[in-house]
């Protein structure tokens, strides 16, 4: 899969070596690749591929997406092991009343010295009112732990860290 990279951090300062991540669509899933070529620090009760809690506090690749109405937007995270968590708020930093983890989630992870990949498959059926046309997408990650940096590709990156703007996600350019 042709990758994306982030290059810089939320401050602007130089990321050596970049953050790289790729989302892809089949008509069925929605496929989110990260990548970095370094150390990395996992949540201690993160499992391979399990659902986990509080992924951010340690290093996470994570993702945003705004329903085309704006009024409420999903994060998901995902650890360097695979472990993955999922969110939907019903506005800025409010889970919604019903707010489950996404289902039917798959992740695979590989780690090889100091680089880590790891890729989560989502079915679109189980996104919560969001259609991909559309969307805000923004990708984000924090990393370096425990001194972290904030990556993010989202439209303004003003003020501190803070990837819950849903009105900065770009609108993704998937099908």
């Amino acid at each position: 899969m042709p990758r994306q990279k982030i290059v810089n951090d939320w401050y602007g300062y130089d990321v050596d070596p970049p953050a790289e991540y790729c989302f892809v669509v089949d008509g069925a899933y929605l496929w989110y690749l990260a990548a970095r070529r370094t150390g990395y620090m996992v949540h201690p009760g993160a499992s391979p591929g399990a659902y986990c809690a509080n992924l951010w506090k340690y290093d996470a690749a994570e993702w945003f997406m705004r329903a085309g109405d704006g009024l409420h937007y999903l994060e998901f995270n995902l650890a360097p092991n695979g472990a993955w968590w999922s969110c939907v708020f019903s506005e800025v930093r409010v889970p919604a009343e019903d707010n489950v983890p996404l289902a039917g989630v798959k992740v695979c992870s590989r780690r090889e010295g100091n680089s880590w990949i790891a890729m989560a498959k989502i079915p679109l059926a189980s996104l919560p009112g969001i259609e991909i046309q559309g969307a805000g997408l923004a990708a984000a990650f924090i990393l370096n732990s425990p001194d972290q940096i904030f990556l993010s590709t989202m439209d303004e990156l003003s003020g501190e860290p803070d990837f819950h703007r849903p009105s900065c996600f770009p609108i993704a350019l998937l099908k």
